[in-house]
Formats: C-alpha cells, structure tokens, sequence
C-alpha cells in the first residue's frame, strides 16, 4: 500500500515550482529597485543637473519626487529648440516609439519636419500626448512656464488625478549652451505629496518606468534629429517587435515552469527573458543586439538539448527530469 502522503507529491512539486519562481521573481524586482530605478531616474544627468534650479520647478513648490534626466546635443540651442518647441501630439509628435504610441491611438506624426507654425506657444496651451476627441479630452499637460528659447514647462496631473484638482506634477524642458556647437539637454519631473500608497505603487511599479522607456527615445530622437540625423523609426519598429517577443517569452516560460517536466529550464528560460526585457526596454540596444538576445532566451527555453549533457545541467534539466 502506498505511504499516506504519496498523493501529496503533486502537489509538493506544484509548490516548489511556484517557491522558486518567486523567488526569481523577487531577486529581479530587488535588482530592480536597488540599481535599475535609481540609474532611470538620473539618466544621463549629473549630480549638478539634479540640484539645478530649473524653470517650472516652483509649479510644484514643495515636491516630494523628482528626476532628472539630460544628454548632450552636438548642435547648438538655436538648432535645438525648434524641435522642442514643436513637441505634442497635434505638432510635431515625441520623436519616440510612435508605432507603440499609434498602437494605443495617440495618432501620431509619421514624418519627422521641422513645422515652424507649431513651434509658438503662450501660458495655458495644451500639451496633448492623446488626441484631444479622446479619452475626454484628458490627454494633455498645460504650459506653466515658458522661456522662448530656452525652456518650457507644464503642469501634470498624475493617473487617478482629477482634472479639476490642483496640479500635482510638473514636466520641464531646459536647454542649457555648453558651447557654440554642444547643448545639453535637461527634462525634469516633479511630483506633489498626497499620493496613496496604491497610487505610489502604481507610480513605482508601471507609470514611472514605462514614461522613462518612452522619455529617454524621446531625448535621444530629439538630440538626432538636432544632429542631422535620421531617428531610425524603423529600427525603432524592430525593437518594439522584439519588445513584444521577449515579453511573450517571458509568459510562456511561467507557464511552462508549471507544465515541463525540466521546469528548473523553464525558470531559466523566464528569468532570462525577464532580464532581456529590460535590457531592451531600458538600455534600448540596437535592434541587431536585441534580436540575438532574444534568440539566446528562445533557444534556452526551447532548443532541444540532449539529456544528461554539460548544456542541459546548465540550463538546470538534469535535475528536473
């Protein structure tokens, strides 16, 4: 007769499974909050540009988050601020992800051209990110603050903020002269107390890195179009694509730390895909690296791998089987 607790073992094995994929899970979150949220706050800023006064920063006077984040233009202000100036969704779109942005219907600008009749601002105009017949015409921030030239700054609501609320977060843009040909450029959030804690998780966990993937295209569109440059929307296409993938991967490895037998593979598999996910989300390699990192996640979850060798003890399937 069997022992008692055999018809345990499924589900002990269900358990353990779902231990260790939370505690991958939990290493890569620690990861995240320790090194990757610090580094997307300050990208490419430095200790000075994060103290600096900026224009718009009394629209949240007594803010309780902010970042800053800068890169350097190999071009000078005047070449610069026109393709500032044009920023909105009914101007001269982000310069970013426009097929993500388009995918959700923000109705972007295709064709990156300097407009000079979108380029004029005064106090109060809308800064629309979503099209203003949409999401009842809440998709926009409003010009607080503004130095021709040189900077301009709107006050934000966050998510879940009534729009008949006071302000609550501000988003600036600031050119500063380094020299004849170099400017830097410099884009400040700031954030007013009185969020929940669901609203801060919401912050932390979603809005907060999704508006640095985007703002950080964003800067270096801007900065290549102010060079000379073509901003490689296509390749931006790819990554996008790939994005997508990688994400995929990273699902059909949870569910297949579950179902495989070699589930230790599986929890490989998704960690990888994890990690290669912020990799191209954040970092935002060439599309050339990022279709090989992501064939190094399909080939750790999938590639057949011969029972018992040196790869499949790496991949962890010699324990699993």
């Amino acid at each position: 007769m069997a022992p008692a607790s055999q018809p345990d073992r499924p589900r002990a094995g269900t358990l353990a499974r779902l231990a260790a994929l939370l505690a991958v899970l939990a290493a890569l979150g620690l990861v995240f909050g320790l090194l990757i949220r610090p580094w997307y706050l300050a990208w490419g800023s430095t200790a000075s540009d994060r103290t600096v006064a900026l224009p718009g920063d009394a629209i949240i006077p007594n803010a309780t988050a902010q970042e800053t984040r800068a890169i350097t233009i190999h071009a000078p202000v005047d070449s610069v601020w026109p393709w500032v100036a044009q920023l909105g969704q009914d101007r001269g779109g982000f310069y970013s992800y426009d097929l993500l942005e388009n995918l959700v219907g923000c109705q972007m600008p295709t064709v990156d051209v300097l407009r000079p009749d979108k380029q004029w601002w005064a106090l109060g105009d809308k800064l629309w990110m979503y099209p203003s017949t949409k999401a009842g015409g809440a998709g926009y921030a409003t010009l607080r603050v503004l130095v021709p030239g040189h900077a301009m700054a709107f006050g934000t609501h966050a998510a879940g903020t009534p729009l008949t609320a006071p302000e609550d977060g501000s988003w600036a843009f600031a050119l500063q002269h380094v020299n004849d040909s170099t400017t830097r450029l410099l884009v400040r959030g700031r954030g007013a107390a009185g969020r929940s804690l669901l609203g801060v998780a919401f912050d932390r966990s979603i809005f907060e890195p999704m508006h640095f993937v985007m703002e950080k295209r964003m800067m270096t569109g801007i900065k290549q179009l102010s060079e000379g440059q073509d901003r490689g929307r296509m390749a931006n296409h790819v990554q996008v694509v790939l994005w997508f993938l990688t994400f995929a991967m990273f699902i059909a490895g949870v569910e297949s730390v579950f179902r495989r037998a070699a589930w230790r593979r599986a929890l490989t598999g998704t960690a990888a895909a994890a990690i290669v996910f912020q990799i191209l989300t954040f970092g935002q390699p060439n599309y050339d690296v990022g279709i090989l990192l992501a064939l190094i996640v399909a080939t750790v979850l999938w590639w057949p791998v011969k029972p018992g060798s040196a790869l499949d003890g790496m991949l962890g399937g010699k324990r699993a089987a």
